[in-house]
């Protein structure tokens, strides 16, 4: 059987297009999103904003040749100035540009900056923000009780929704990442939003984690792992209970879809203060490392639109039925 490749199209929700950090005042990228190229920019007083990155009078590519100026993008080929609403706000005296150009407009993305992230808003056929996402604990200027962040980011060459499938394979733990599986205890879903929870017996030194990170034998301990999905692009994860103190490990994993073929997973994660120097990093990198375990498969798999489900597989046709609310039917242009 030849290789299947994923059906479905880009889903709609937030994605996220960078850290925060990555965009510095007056900064401009160029960044593939969605399947589409797009300007994504912070203005000199710091507001973040994401253009289709075609210049609507000429074409050309201003996420590549544009600047920021002020609260602006300026393209010094045609001397237009875009807002961060896509709209022309001004034209050079000398440009040999015409008036009429100001009636144009370039598509703008919905913006929000939350969590150490900036989201954009994406919708295959460019309909406005219908959820909104939450501020997570621990990624807001909230330190008192937290201690470092830890980012990390990856590149996977498989959709957004066949990385997340992994979370409710619970078979797939034992078998690839060398850790218990994680059967839900409970599940809740209302509308776009989705929580799990699960409780699991788990060794702080298990295979995934680097030898410099392991910590004395501490023994197997039980803890309870919260997972909340608001859409595919992001979802927050929480454990409770962690030795030797009662300790959290928090995390959110931020996801943009780059194209029908490949994602960026962007991770931070931060243990309580009370566990940062003990157990806390065993934990942080053993989750790190774990997803290279997955890459392998996903680089080399092919969509199976009905799978044959056992017992220990997890929810799988559940979860892909919540997903499908996530995509639009392609409009018929005929």
């Amino acid at each position: 059987m030849p290789k299947q490749e994923f059906p479905f199209p880009m889903p709609n929700g937030w994605f996220c297009v960078s850290r925060s950090d990555e965009i510095k005042a007056g900064e401009l990228k160029n960044i593939k999103f969605c399947e589409n190229d797009v300007a994504a920019f912070r203005t000199e007083s710091g507001i973040a904003a994401v253009l289709d990155a075609y210049c609507g009078y000429s074409g050309i590519n201003i996420a590549l040749c544009g600047e920021v100026i002020e609260e602006a993008l300026y393209c010094s080929k045609t001397g237009i100035k875009w807002s961060t609403d896509g709209s022309c706000i001004d034209i050079d005296d000398d440009s040999l540009t015409p008036e009429s150009a100001k009636d144009i407009k370039i598509f703008n993305y919905p913006v929000v900056e939350m969590n150490g992230f900036i989201w954009a808003w994406h919708h295959l056929l460019k309909e406005k923000p219908y959820f909104e996402l939450p501020m997570l604990d621990g990624f807001n200027g909230d330190n008192e009780k937290w201690g470092k962040v830890y980012h990390y980011e990856y590149k996977i060459n498989t959709v957004l929704q066949e990385i997340a499938e992994n979370d409710v394979d619970q078979a797939h733990f034992p078998k690839v990442h060398g850790s218990p599986s994680l059967p839900e205890t409970e599940a809740i879903v209302d509308g776009i939003y989705r929580k799990t929870i699960a409780e699991t017996l788990m060794d702080p030194n298990n295979d995934s984690v680097s030898e410099e990170f392991k910590v004395e034998d501490q023994g197997m301990f039980t803890t309870t792992f919260t997972r909340e999905s608001w859409g595919l692009g992001c979802v927050g994860l929480h454990m409770v209970n962690l030795p030797p103190s009662g300790g959290e490990f928090i995390m959110v994993n931020a996801s943009c879809p780059v194209d029908n073929k490949n994602s960026i997973l962007r991770w931070s994660m931060r243990v309580s203060k009370d566990i940062e120097d003990e157990l806390g990093m065993a934990i942080i990198d053993g989750i790190a490392n774990g997803v290279l375990d997955d890459m392998p498969i996903w680089d080399n798999k092919s969509y199976v639109a009905n799978p044959i489900l056992c017992d220990g597989d997890g929810p799988i046709n559940k979860f892909r039925k919540w997903v499908s609310q996530f995509y639009s039917e392609v409009p018929d242009t005929a």
